[in-house]
């Protein structure tokens, strides 16, 4: 067939083949964008190949759109209780690798089969990704082809299982994290306080340093016999009986009424003129910017009261930067907010327009990373290659997250698509490629890759499930999601959300997946150096 030997035609056909087969569910069970490899190594073996060129675009977009991912949560996941998340996920990757090499050890399997039998137990397109790249015309595509349908039924039965093997109680479970939760994730709220202490009679709002006690905000002040409440601002002067509204978390706001005077009932509301609102900041030369430096409470009387980013509300301090799409909640004069929201963009479009211009100098400068030599001791010099480079890059390049005029954060949806792009172009190419050699890795190694795929997958978890819960402590929720996410499985995810409708698996998993992600990538490349 003529068409068949056209390389997009072809690619089209391969993609909409694995997408229908990725959408097929068994229960909680389907392949996703993984079955595009099933399809491409069936076309591949009846002589069907894409070029080259698509496999390695697909892998630097694939590789940098998890860059940029990952890159904000990766540090702020070692923070804080995140640690030993992230050291649970880490534990996952780590046992694995040790598995893959004792079984590659056992089985003398050539470095592309351990390549791919490490990311196909661990179900990671990453990992894959990386192997194709350092050891070129390999089994490792057929490998991981073989394995991967065990990685994910593996994940999916072993948290099924889990709840009944430990004999826990779900709800009891809920309750104790809810609770976690609360204590050390208070919302923000506002108290309604009299200035009672004489050491603040009389002086400005800037020069009694609230900061060195608390993150709060002075939004509203009302002075004795007044009708009508005032905005604060640095040159606010406090006199005794002011009435302040203060906005903040509830034990902040406790530090305050020692501080400054004892709560009082009623409500501080505006009868004329002012009004609060929330704005979207969508305005690409804004963003990056502290709050303070825009100075939006001197130049309009507006002010700040918090800031929401990605659904998580912030202490609206002087030193918050502005990313796109936060959204702040302003009081101030109608007049006033409408010239700060044309400052900010408030629009909501822009905050989903996608520029072309950062994505290709990110490209561009893990290309020229993936070269420079590198050197480690007993390992001796070798380069981080495209993958690495290109990961390399948007980690660094999504923490700037400005620089001049250019903003490398690029929306979630759009990093959505480039991922979904680049991994379709990259494992469609990569399965037409190695499809020829399927079957002769079938019969020379099918038993033992099937024997090393059960132990790589289930000895992880099974040794991190220890690890999480009896030596880092971690809630079992919490627990489930760190396993699925050191797997990046997303069918594992789907798992254990069904285990209970609290969204705390999920958050564990996206608080690790940065964590796993990277893992996969760093231990892929010491197992090609070790077995090379």
């Amino acid at each position: 067939m003529t068409l068949m030997h056209n390389s997009i035609f072809l690619l089209l056909v391969v993609v909409i083949l694995g997408e229908m087969l990725g959408h097929i569910k068994l229960k909680s069970f389907s392949l996703g964008s993984s079955a595009i490899i099933f399809v491409a190594l069936a076309f591949g073996h009846f002589g069907y190949s894409l070029p080259q060129e698509f496999q390695t675009l697909g892998l630097v977009l694939f590789i940098y759109s998890v860059g940029l991912q990952a890159g904000p949560g990766f540090i702020p996941s070692f923070r804080s209780h995140g640690l030993s998340l992230a050291l649970g996920a880490i534990s996952v990757v780590f046992v694995g690798f040790l598995m893959t090499l004792v079984c590659s050890w056992f089985f003398k399997f050539d470095l592309g089969i351990a390549a791919g039998l490490f990311a196909g137990a661990l179900t990671s397109t990453p990992g894959l990704a990386v192997a194709v790249e350092a050891v070129e015309h390999s089994q490792a595509p057929a490998a991981y082809g073989l394995t991967y349908c065990f990685g994910v039924v593996g994940v999916i039965v072993f948290i099924n299982l889990l709840p009944k093997v430990l004999n826990l109680n779900i709800k009891d479970e809920e309750e104790s994290l809810h609770r976690e939760l609360t204590d050390n994730n208070p919302p923000f709220t506002y108290h309604h306080i009299e200035v009672t202490n004489p050491n603040l009679f009389d002086k400005k709002v800037h020069d009694i340093y609230l900061k060195n006690i608390a993150p709060v905000v002075l939004t509203r002040l009302l002075r004795r016999g007044a009708e009508e409440p005032i905005l604060v601002s640095g040159e606010t002067i406090l006199r005794e009986g002011d009435l302040l509204r203060i906005v903040g978390r509830k034990a902040d706001l406790k530090k305050m009424e020692l501080y400054m005077g004892h709560p009082v009932e009623g409500k501080l509301e505006f009868t004329r003129g002012m009004t609060k609102k929330t704005i979207i900041v969508s305005q690409q030369k804004v963003v990056g910017h502290s709050i303070g430096f825009l100075n939006l409470r001197d130049a309009f009387n507006v002010r700040v009261s918090r800031v929401v980013r990605n659904g998580i509300e912030l202490p609206a301090e002087t030193h918050t930067r502005l990313h796109l799409g936060d959204i702040l909640h302003v009081v101030g004069e109608e007049n006033a907010i409408k010239n700060v929201s044309r400052i900010l963009g408030n629009d909501v479009k822009e905050t989903f327009r996608i520029k072309l211009l950062p994505i290709f100098l990110g490209l561009l400068a893990g290309f020229l990373l993936g070269r420079i030599p590198l050197t480690l001791p007993w390992i001796g010099s070798f380069s981080l290659g495209i993958t690495g480079g290109v990961l390399l890059a948007g980690l660094i390049l999504s923490n700037l997250y400005k620089t001049g005029p250019i903003v490398w954060e690029i929306p979630s949806t759009a990093n959505t698509f480039i991922r979904e792009l680049g991994l379709l172009l990259f494992l469609a190419t990569v399965g037409t490629r190695t499809g020829a050699t399927i079957l002769e890795t079938l019969s020379q190694q099918g038993l033992p890759l099937f024997i090393s795929g059960l132990v790589v997958t289930t000895v992880p978890l099974l040794l991190s499930m220890l690890i999480c819960r009896y030596l880092l402590k971690i809630n079992f929720l919490r627990m489930i999601g760190v396993l699925t996410g050191g797997m990046t499985s997303t069918p594992g995810l789907a798992s254990a959300s069904a285990i209970s409708d609290e969204p705390y698996a999920a958050a564990a998993y996206a608080t690790v997946y940065p964590v796993a992600l990277i893992g996969m990538i760093f231990f892929t490349k010491i197992l090609i150096l070790f077995l090379r």
